[in-house]
This record gives C-alpha cells, sequence and structure tokens, in this order.
C-alpha cells in the first residue's frame, strides 16, 4: 500500500503524491487545485463525487471532496486502519466504488485504539455522500483545534 501521509522527525505530517491535482488559472500569490482522475491506491480516500462521475470540472467543489478524504484520513490516524479495511477482496477497488455507489462509509473499526463517539460523529459528517452536507473546512478547523486542546482529552 502506497503511503501518502508521512511524518517528519518533528512530528509533522507532510502530504506527498499530487498526482491527482493540477494547477489552473493561478491568481497572483495561489494556486487552485482540482481534481484530474483517480488511480488505485487513492479510492480509500475519494469522494462520492471523484469516484462516481467522470467529469467533476465544479471548482466549488473541490474543499468538499478534501473534507471527504479529510475524514478518512482521521478514520486512519484514530484507528490505525486505512478506510475500507473490511473489504478483503482481490478486487478492492471495484467492491469500494461499488460501496460507495450504495452510499455507504467504511465502517467503524473497533478494538484497539477505540474512536471516540465524538470523533466517530465528525468522521460521518466528513464523510457524508452530498457534498453540501460536508463540513466546512472552517468547521473542520474547529473541531480539530478543539478536539486536541480541550481539558482532559487523552491527546
Amino acid at each position: 500500500m502506497q503511503a501518502n501521509i508521512l511524518i517528519d522527525k518533528r512530528g509533522h505530517a507532510r502530504l506527498i503524491d499530487f498526482g491527482l491535482s493540477t494547477i489552473i488559472q493561478p491568481h497572483i500569490g495561489q494556486s487552485h487545485l482540482v481534481a484530474t482522475s483517480i488511480h488505485p491506491g487513492a479510492v480509500r480516500y475519494a469522494a462520492p463525487e471523484l469516484v462516481l462521475s467522470d467529469d467533476v470540472r465544479d471548482l466549488g467543489l473541490v474543499e468538499k471532496t478534501d473534507i471527504y478524504s479529510f475524514g478518512c484520513v482521521m478514520l486512519q490516524i484514530l484507528s490505525g486502519r486505512p478506510p475500507w479495511y473490511e473489504i478483503k477482496s482481490e478486487r478492492l477497488e471495484f467492491r469500494i466504488v461499488v460501496m460507495i455507489s450504495e452510499g455507504r462509509i467504511p465502517q467503524r473499526p473497533d478494538g484497539h485504539p477505540e474512536i471516540m463517539d465524538s470523533d466517530w460523529k465528525f468522521i460521518q459528517k466528513c464523510l457524508q455522500f452530498k457534498p453540501e452536507l460536508r463540513p466546512s473546512a472552517d468547521k473542520v478547523l474547529d473541531f480539530v483545534v478543539h478536539r486536541f486542546h480541550s481539558p482532559g482529552n487523552p491527546a
């Protein structure tokens, strides 16, 4: 399995493999990224609109597709298992696409470490089938800041 998130010596996450993105119409000091294709390996983290559509060019969806991917990454970080770990099939990518087309999301892992209910509830919000139902990037940031800076938090 290919790892697209690496951790540096100081414990900071570093994203790699931007093969799904391309720069379009850069503005002064900014770049806008848009998904252009899906390849095996990324399907575990890809939003339904990327997996099920042949043409995703609506820039309004970019943030919401990233929110879906964030939910998948959060699930993996908290559980130690990749999204869709429950699928045991030689045709993994195909099975994931079928599950997504049925409106399903990755299962909540059981065992250790256990995902707290509040975290699972937020992951489920990020994994909503309809992009407009997913939280905004600001709400994700608020959740993360409060999650890791609240008193009594085990993290």
